[in-house]
């Protein structure tokens, strides 16, 4: 990348001094005749409309009104006095950065920095820029014939400093968060036709997204249908013929071939879940919302009373397609999920949540089986540890927990205690009865499944911290691996044949999202990526990372590096996790951007601790019962052996986060070590008891990382192990995030530890988001949640408080 950098000649008992910027690095277009714009009413929407179209347009030639004009450089260009004119430029900074662009020899110019109009300041216009590479768009309605043209920065102090730059660009957040991406897929049995949806964002519609999808034949990705946001409830028809969606609470069936629609219902309000059985009726689920107790009080009937909607009632009903008749098939008084149907038995299986807290994990699953033509139903059994079920030829495919069905899918070392999130695979027969386990000596914890015609099963799983499909081969009891081209599987359908026709669509670690067929057995197509978002800009490098723990296990780990990586200088890091069981996904976003983090300079360490699926039973097995206790020696030990590793990043600059689980692991580490120069907590968990009581969630949750240990019965685990009880030994910097709406690790959680830390006299903020719940999920949101962690961290890691202030300013 080609960089003309722009000393600020400061002296610090001396004014500022004015920057220019090279004409060399500035292009320029016109004169342009713009007719009466000087005087009109709609001058700014016509710039904005203008420079949206052309800021980012890399072609050297443009075309207005049918004139062609040329881009170039504008030490050989003149504008005109009274003509249109267009210049632009990338700026480049290394940290957060404040000043003003003075402009001269331009009449009324108007500026643009990555599309948002700059205000005038003092001595020109006002920027800010964060780390990075900002596109500069100028727009002037003439030149003034006696000032020479001209564009100075001055910085607000003498570290505020910019460049100008010609190539790749840096990582952004925008472009993490906007670029265009798919967001749903289905498929037609013969695999004839798709269904993608996409969706983007960008500055003018802000937190609402441009989403579109299409009906395509899957051979040549050739458009049939198109519609604005994505057809709710779609679901092809088996003999792929039609396409039944809901539009307007108004059931409706697409022919395929002439694209006749034909509306089968009258408004369903409430309803979802549409399934044919065959080609002539279709299961749904109906819901009607549940009474509350009035304004007064609230008057709780169980634990899950708390859950929002836990109260309505949801039941089948089966529409006849030909007649539109709409008979009701379950009744009772918990909701009834569908699972799977089968066409040929005359049969629909589905489950009902039982409220039973006689033992962990504190809730039932109740099975059952209803006989179409009869209405009958048969219960098949009440599970705990139960996830989903689908028909085989001959039974049932489940997928559970090692404790489902009294254990006989567990495969521990003696002491250890199953954790019921790792996923396995069982068959059963109609009766619930000969239970068979299918994954004990399989890894991957196991989340989805389809079945296929041949009875073999398509898989989604967490292998390690990677998503793919894998084929299940009933006949050989074996695994193989399908989706290889993506670390992590986001979006996938499937035909149901014995050669599966497969259409995916995910990301690897360091390369963004595309989609992908696949026949079972052959190569993998690519038929679209969103490449074309990330033009010009590098992704940082990216290096595995592991090493053998204290217990001889092997912990892996990632590192992303920064651009340009000078190994004899020293770098501040960032280390992450989650330990909440879940490992962390090799996705290439996220809610946490650890590219983007590595982009803006911090070498940034992934790993995932004991306690996590999809390493086997006995690794995730140590999450019980543990809180804090495998996983925290695990971060401690497997920084210091990145630190070792790693000569160019500076000890003591390194820094930590997590969120939820995660958070309560930093604020864990905060107590337990004094390695870390900052740690950042979001919606994190300070004491393990009031989690347990009021987190929607907490008693569920515990039950299995906690499985038959209460405040009563393990008074130890419950005070020892909870970070608020030892907010004394705290050493660094915390920054503690929280929604204050958040239900599953309620606010409360972040305000006990900052009391505690306040009242300690510790260096400690709290940073609370109005409305929001366990995520941050808003765009605009979500970049100033970004621009918090990465300040926060510049401040402490980088001795940079500039971006941190101007966030959070002090108060007088």
């Amino acid at each position: 990348m080609k960089k003309t950098i722009l000393a600020l000649l400061v002296a610090f008992s001396a004014p500022l001094v004015a920057a220019p910027l090279h004409n060399d690095n500035i292009q320029a277009l016109g004169p342009v005749d713009a007719g009466l714009l000087q005087d009109g009413p709609h001058q700014d929407a016509i710039y904005h409309n203008l420079q949206t179209r052309l800021a980012n347009d890399k072609a050297s030639k443009v075309k207005l009104f049918g004139k062609a004009y040329n881009w170039q450089s504008l030490s050989q260009f003149t504008p005109d006095e009274k003509a249109l004119s267009l210049y632009k430029t990338q700026l480049s900074v290394d940290r957060y950065t404040q000043g003003e662009l003075v402009v001269t020899g331009l009449e009324k110019p108007s500026l643009y920095l990555n599309g948002e109009k700059l205000a005038k300041g003092d001595k020109g216009f006002t920027l800010t820029m964060t780390t990075g590479e900002h596109s500069l768009f100028v727009l002037a309605s003439g030149s003034k014939t006696d000032e020479a043209l001209a564009f100075d920065f001055v910085g607000k102090t003498d570290s505020d400093q910019v460049s100008q730059t010609q190539g790749n660009k840096r990582l952004s957040a925008k472009q993490l968060f906007d670029a265009e991406v798919v967001s749903g897929l289905s498929l037609s049995d013969n695999g004839d036709y798709a269904l993608v949806s996409y969706k983007s964002f960008n500055d003018d519609k802000g937190d609402s997204p441009d989403s579109r999808t299409e009906l395509v034949k899957l051979d040549g990705m050739q458009v049939v249908q198109r519609w604005d946001g994505r057809p709710s409830g779609a679901v092809f028809s088996p003999d792929n013929q039609h396409l039944l969606f809901s539009k307007d609470n108004k059931l409706q069936l697409l022919n395929l071939k002439n694209q006749q629609k034909t509306t089968l219902t009258a408004e369903l309000k409430d309803a979802s879940g549409f399934t044919f059985v065959g080609n002539s009726q279709v299961v749904f689920s109906w819901n009607k919302e549940g009474k509350d107790d009035g304004k007064l009080v609230k008057h709780f009937q169980a634990l899950e009373d708390r859950w929002s909607g836990w109260r309505d009632n949801s039941q089948l009903y089966v529409l006849d397609i030909a007649s539109g008749m709409i008979r009701q098939l379950t009744k009772d008084s918990a909701s009834s999920h569908l699972l799977d149907s089968d066409v040929k038995r005359g049969t629909l299986l589905f489950s009902r949540s039982v409220v039973d807290y006689s033992q962990p994990p504190h809730g039932k699953t109740a099975l059952f089986e209803l006989e179409l033509t009869s209405g009958t139903e048969r219960k098949i059994g009440d599970y705990l540890a139960f996830n989903d079920a689908k028909y085989a030829k001959n039974g049932l495919y489940v997928i559970g927990g090692p404790n489902f069905a009294g254990g006989v899918g567990l495969n521990l070392s003696a002491g250890l205690v199953a954790n019921d999130y790792d996923g396995q695979l069982y068959h059963m027969d109609y009766q619930g009865e000969q239970i068979k386990a299918l994954s004990k000596d399989f890894d991957p914890a196991i989340s989805s499944m389809q079945v296929q015609d041949n009875d073999d099963l398509l898989l989604s799983v967490s292998k390690a911290d990677r998503s793919p499909l894998f084929l299940f081969d009933v006949s050989k009891g074996k695994y193989q691996e399908l989706s290889e081209q993506l670390d992590v599987v986001r979006y996938w359908a499937a035909t149901p044949d014995d050669k599966a026709e497969l259409l995916y669509a995910g990301t690897t670690a360091s390369s963004p999202q595309a989609m992908f067929k696949q026949r079972v057995g052959r190569k993998a197509e690519k038929l679209w990526d969103s490449m074309g978002s990330y033009a010009d800009t590098r992704i940082p490098q990216l290096e595995e990372f592991n090493f053998v723990n204290a217990e001889g296990v092997t912990i892996e780990g990632r590192v992303y590096l920064p651009h340009d990586l000078d190994k004899a200088a020293k770098y501040p890091a960032l280390v992450y996790y989650y330990g909440g069981t879940a490992p962390v996904s090799r996705a290439f976003t996220g809610r946490y951007p650890f590219n983007h983090w590595a982009a803006n300079g911090y070498v940034v360490y992934v790993l995932q601790p004991t306690g996590t699926y999809g390493f086997g039973q006995d690794f995730s097995a140590k999450h019980v019962n543990a809180w804090g206790d495998y996983t925290a020696k695990d971060i401690i030990d497997g920084t210091k052996a990145f630190l070792a590793a790693h000569p160019f990043v500076d000890a003591d600059k390194v820094g930590h986060l997590g969120a939820s689980y995660g958070g309560f692991m930093t604020m864990y580490l905060a107590t337990q070590t004094d390695m870390f120069a900052a740690s950042i907590s979001h919606a994190g968990i300070s004491n393990l008891t009031s989690y347990w009581g009021q987190g929607w969630w907490g008693a569920m949750y515990s039950g299995v990382a906690s499985r038959g240990s209460f405040p009563w019965n393990n008074t130890d685990l419950y005070s020892q192990h909870s970070p608020v009880f030892h907010a004394d030994k705290v050493s660094n910097p915390m920054l503690l995030i929280h929604g204050d709406a958040d239900t599953n690790v309620p606010p409360g959680e972040s305000q006990n530890m900052y009391t505690a830390l306040k009242l300690l006299g510790k260096d400690v903020d709290l940073v609370e988001y109005k409305g929001d719940n366990h995520h941050i999920l808003a765009r605009e949101k979500t970049f100033h949640w970004w621009a918090t962690m990465l300040a926060y961290f510049d401040k402490h890691l980088k001795g940079q408080p500039q971006w941190w202030d101007s966030l959070y300013p002090a108060t007088e």
